[in-house]
């Protein structure tokens, strides 16, 4: 069987293909940050998330393989847990603590 357009992506993005890498993003863009609003409904939180996403796959790009499951599928499931993770750094961070006398 014929690997899909989204197979080939990766096996190029793991081949350092930038070029295969921004394809892979043009094409799930849009579903990804109105996914990442639909999570969070802060605008940069959502670029932020996305951006975040995309630059884990650069770097990790020989340990991602997403051929267990679909690549959509792999994409939203990563989104998810960089968003929650984005949300308890920042309830960390607004957790203020008080010194003791």
């Amino acid at each position: 069987m014929l690997p899909t357009l989204d197979e080939h992506l990766v096996d190029q993005v793991r081949l350092k293909n930038r070029q295969a890498l921004e394809h892979l993003y043009s094409r799930y863009e849009k579903l990804l940050y109105r996914y990442a609003l639909h999570l969070n409904d802060h605008p940069a939180t959502a670029e932020a998330a996305l951006t975040d996403l995309f630059c884990r796959i650069w770097q990790q790009r020989l340990h991602f393989n997403p051929h267990s499951e679909t690549i959509r599928a792999t994409l939203i499931r990563s989104l998810e847990e960089i968003m929650h993770y984005m949300k308890e750094d920042k309830s960390d961070s607004n957790t203020s603590k008080i010194p003791s006398a």
